[in-house]
């Protein structure tokens, strides 16, 4: 096994194109790691992102399979080691008040900000690598998690545009 490969797909803002890609990768029973969908700068237009536990033949493969969907307006696989992937997780802590400044200590050091707090509840924002959220989790365990909620990882190629299976061309007007 690899060090894994992203799969970046441009595709319609339809349901059904993403329920046709998604049928199609649970027969292909492929294991991922993370998939998340979003808007690009195209109206109209969705970034399905999906980082993937395979070689490069498998992942090409399956950018060529995704690529004939309908709807489907690019589809590249490339090594996540190419790219740059970054996750968003929330986080809601217990807010103990004698422990207060030493969750803020932790929330800085990892450079999360919090966007809500309540009497007995405190919810943190953090984005990174998946490696930097995870440590974030492990280094607030001690404070009593309630819950986690985390996005996925959304990735770009380091490559400039032009230079093969690079999506960047096909977003920009």
């Amino acid at each position: 096994m690899t060090d894994g490969h992203t799969l970046a797909v441009l595709l319609d803002e339809e349901l059904l194109t993403l329920t046709r890609i998604a049928g199609m990768l649970r027969r292909r029973n492929l294991p991922m790691r993370s998939i998340a969908v979003g808007p690009t700068g195209t109206p109209g237009c969705s970034r399905l992102t999906l980082m993937l536990q395979t070689d490069a033949a498998a992942a090409d493969q399956v950018a060529r399979q995704i690529q004939n969907v309908v709807g489907v307006r690019a589809a590249a696989a490339f090594p996540s080691k190419d790219g740059i992937a970054r996750e968003l997780a929330l986080v809601k802590v217990r807010a103990d008040h004698a422990r207060y400044g030493e969750l803020l200590d932790a929330a800085l050091l990892y450079k999360a900000t919090i966007v809500d707090e309540s009497d007995d509840a405190v919810i943190l924002e953090v984005s990174g690598s998946e490696a930097f959220v995870l440590s974030f989790l492990r280094a607030i365990e001690r404070f009593e998690l309630l819950d986690v909620a985390r996005s996925g990882a959304v990735a770009l190629e380091r490559r400039a545009a032009g230079n093969g299976t690079t999506l960047s061309s096909e977003i920009v007007p």
